[in-house]
């Protein structure tokens, strides 16, 4: 870590690791039994056409085999923060890093949405939005925070202080001495 920036320690992905290792046991629990079961029907039936018991096992295969890419690559691009004095970086999920210049921020705040804290990022609205600008696929967390809580409606982008060392508060006191003047800090109670 260089001096003119803050990247925050992750945990290790237990949460992920879990979610990986039920999507094993449902997949061995549902594949196991189908393949001892639909393993030697014939592909084709006696009036030659299609077999639809024999599609079981590889339909099957093929929609846990779905199934277990977000789980893996949660495993692999786990989410992300770090600020210098230029921008605040953020991978609130597997799909996009975002730098995000300080200028088109306005507040950050830190809520605790259903016992889960997240770190809530705020823009300033702008005609042309940069490339990074936060966009469906990356307020996944943002999404599920709204459901429990209206007011996280205002904020552009979330992401889940669960999988980073130490606490809210001192995660964003950390964040703090790197944005200008500008940029609201807000640390809120449970919502």
């Amino acid at each position: 870590m260089a001096r003119n920036q803050i990247v925050w320690r992750r945990r290790r992905p237990k949460r992920a690791a879990g979610r990986l290792g039920w999507t094993a046991f449902m997949t061995a629990l549902v594949c196991g039994p189908a393949w001892l079961v639909f393993v030697d029907e014939p592909r084709q039936a006696d009036d030659g056409a299609v077999n639809p018991l024999a599609l079981i096992v590889p339909s099957l295969g093929v929609l846990f085999g779905l199934l277990w890419v977000p789980h893996l690559l949660a495993l692999v691009r786990r989410p992300q923060v770090a600020a210098d004095h230029y921008a605040l970086t953020a991978r609130p999920g597997v799909v996009r890093t975002l730098v995000l210049p300080w200028a088109e921020l306005a507040e950050l705040a830190v809520m605790e949405v259903d016992e889960e804290p997240f770190l809530l990022i705020r823009c300033v609205p702008q005609l042309h939005r940069s490339g990074d600008w936060p966009r469906w696929w990356d307020q996944a967390h943002l999404r599920s925070a709204r459901r429990s809580v209206a007011a996280v409606s205002a904020y552009d982008l979330a992401v889940p202080l669960d999988d980073f060392l130490g606490t809210p508060e001192s995660l964003l006191t950390g964040l703090a001495r790197y944005a200008p003047s500008h940029v609201t800090i807000v640390s809120r109670a449970t919502w």
